[in-house]
């Protein structure tokens, strides 16, 4: 499977991890996973890890995943922050875009300022 999921409830986040080849049908199905997670466990913050991963969607795909965040909406306060690596270029439309919709999201190179972020507030 190119997702893991695992809760931190020592932070209070969903933590969503990538590995391999990854499309756009795994992307939706990971990202209503982790609204589900967080919805069962009452938390509105979550961390994608997409550095061990190759993400291949075209750019339709891109902006059918970016503007169907509408559950991160019904979860007050919801952060999302994404770690990426320099070369994952296609992750700079979905952060437009998803920060377009009125979602608070961030994209970090490093997992420790990711993290930090995300737990910030």
């Amino acid at each position: 499977m190119p997702h893991e999921l695992f809760i931190n409830h020592d932070l209070n986040y969903v933590h969503l991890t990538y590995q391999g080849e990854v499309d756009f049908e795994e992307r939706k199905t990971a990202r209503d996973e982790v609204f589900q997670a967080c919805e069962n466990n009452g938390m509105a913050r979550a961390l994608v890890d997409m550095r061990e991963s190759n993400i291949r969607m075209t750019e339709q795909d891109v902006v059918n995943f970016a503007t169907n965040f509408q559950r991160a909406m019904q979860l007050p306060n919801y952060r999302l922050a994404c770690v990426v690596t320099p070369q994952n270029q296609v992750e700079n439309l979905v952060e437009i875009i998803i920060t377009l919709e009125g979602i608070n999201v961030k994209y970090f190179l490093s997992f420790k300022d990711a993290e930090h972020w995300l737990t910030a507030v």
